[in-house]
């Protein structure tokens, strides 16, 4: 059924080493992607200074309330393609990528314009400093002209691993991971186009990405191709996938929005406490990257084992997920705490004291708290597997509420120091509530299979 070695069925085999083989290439990708931000970030504060360092990092809040909601779009969809994946149904796996492809030309069409056309009104909102503003805005409107490339990359990825590849998006993300290295290089050392030159390489990397992925599924992936029939009578499936799609987009765009407003807090501490904070918050962001991947791992093979009626291979796929996450969290985030100093030298040179300390602060706040962020990954992942993506749309509130009440509240009394908290605080929050409808929802499973 599969007409490619790399598709792989989680219905079947041994549950750790099926999740484990499959997350490694998902992981090392993930970390790539975060890549580019990094990179980003070390050739811009190694080579054109703070303030531009800054202006890059004031912009990662928007940028990530636009491509973060390609990002959850193309994930939701896909659940649905790998539902019918793990019940053999190719007709309806040809007919979701159908309605997968028509979702994201339209939505990145209308959204590229609007968002283009916001990027001053975005960075105003945000009480961006005048020293930062023209080039966070130079820099940010180049990354969202991108975002028809992002998108295509996001959804031939999302649509591979849905049918269990994934080490191809690894491979293809690998070369244009090094791609983007050079072409930063190139684009800022060399041809001197300044922060514009680090949009320009990210664009470009990811637009050649996708490409690679396209002309894969063409050749070796005809499970993914859809026919002219597929794209017939196809209102019920893009609504099925809509279903899924748009709640788990918009929970990645409201989260964003609690970080605009975190980093408007931010920005009202200055140049340096900015640069700090973006320094933190990439190496916080690099941390929580693998326990990310494992979210997306446990929601394809949820969805898989949902449409084969396996919840209790589901259960323990999840009791594994949980131990690879909370063991990875306590260990990896000791580690950051010890070299924080070290690990944001790496970022800047000749970097100043405030910056550093800025830096430290947020990365020993954030690291004891990771193994709360692994089980919201977990929990939420599971129930947007399962289809739904009502409840961690809700999540994504409270996640907002907590970062919006932090700094509000917190502010003039403990200064920056609720900038550092207001991220575990939404993590607990809303992993709460995960936990919650997790367990109703397989106390349900249980009381069906009794039933049958």
């Amino acid at each position: 059924m599969t007409g490619s070695k790399s598709v792989r069925n989680l219905t079947q085999g041994k549950i750790f080493s099926q999740i484990l083989f499959f997350a490694i290439p998902v992981i090392i990708g993930n970390l790539l992607q975060e890549l580019y931000n990094v990179v980003d970030t070390l050739i811009v504060g190694q080579t054109l200074g703070e303030i531009k360092l800054a202006a890059v990092g004031s912009t990662s809040s928007l940028n990530f309330f636009a491509l973060g909601f390609f990002i959850g779009l193309s994930a939701g969809c896909s659940v649905i393609t790998s539902q019918h994946f793990g019940a053999g149904n190719i007709k309806q796996i040809k007919k979701s990528v159908a309605a997968h492809i028509l979702i994201g030309i339209i939505s990145s069409a209308v959204l590229t314009v609007a968002f283009v056309f916001l990027v001053n009104p975005f960075l105003t909102m945000l009480g961006t400093t005048k020293e930062t503003f023209d080039y966070a805005s130079r820099y940010l409107t180049i990354i969202y002209l991108g975002i028809p490339a992002t998108m295509l990359y996001n959804l031939t990825a999302s649509l591979l691993r849905s049918v269990g590849d994934s080490k191809t998006p690894l491979y293809l993300l690998l070369f244009s991971s090094v791609l983007n290295v050079g072409l930063d290089l190139l684009f800022i050392v060399v041809f001197k186009w300044d922060v514009a030159g680090a949009a320009i390489a990210t664009v470009v990397s990811q637009l050649i990405s996708a490409v690679l992925c396209c002309i894969y599924i063409y050749f070796k992936v005809k499970l993914l191709l859809p026919t002219k029939e597929s794209f017939t009578s196809i209102g019920r499936m893009v609504a099925d996938e809509l279903k899924v799609g748009c709640p788990m987009g918009l929970q990645n765009s409201v989260i964003s929005i609690g970080m605009m407003v975190l980093q408007y807090f931010v920005n009202q501490f200055g140049s340096y406490a900015v640069a700090g904070y973006t320094i933190g918050n990439r190496v916080q962001m690099l941390v929580q990257n693998p326990m990310n991947s494992i979210s997306m791992v446990i929601a394809t093979f949820a969805g898989q084992n949902e449409g084969a009626g396996k919840y209790d291979r589901i259960r323990k796929g999840v009791n594994y997920c949980l131990i690879l996450c909370i063991t990875y969290a306590i260990a990896v985030g000791a580690l950051t705490m010890l070299f924080a100093t070290p690990i944001t030298g790496i970022f800047t040179s000749n970097s100043s004291q405030q910056t550093i300390d800025y830096s430290v602060q947020f990365i020993f706040w954030n690291c004891p708290f990771e193994f709360t962020l692994g089980m919201l990954f977990i929990y939420r992942g599971t129930i947007q597997g399962l289809k739904n993506g009502i409840i961690p749309m809700i999540g994504s509130l409270i996640e907002v509420l907590m970062r919006i009440c932090a700094p509000v509240i917190l502010s003039s009394i403990i200064g920056y120091i609720s900038i550092c908290v207001a991220g575990p605080a939404a993590w607990t929050a809303s992993m709460l509530l995960m936990l919650a409808v997790y367990y109703i929802k397989m106390k349900g499973f249980k009381n069906k299979k009794a039933l049958a």
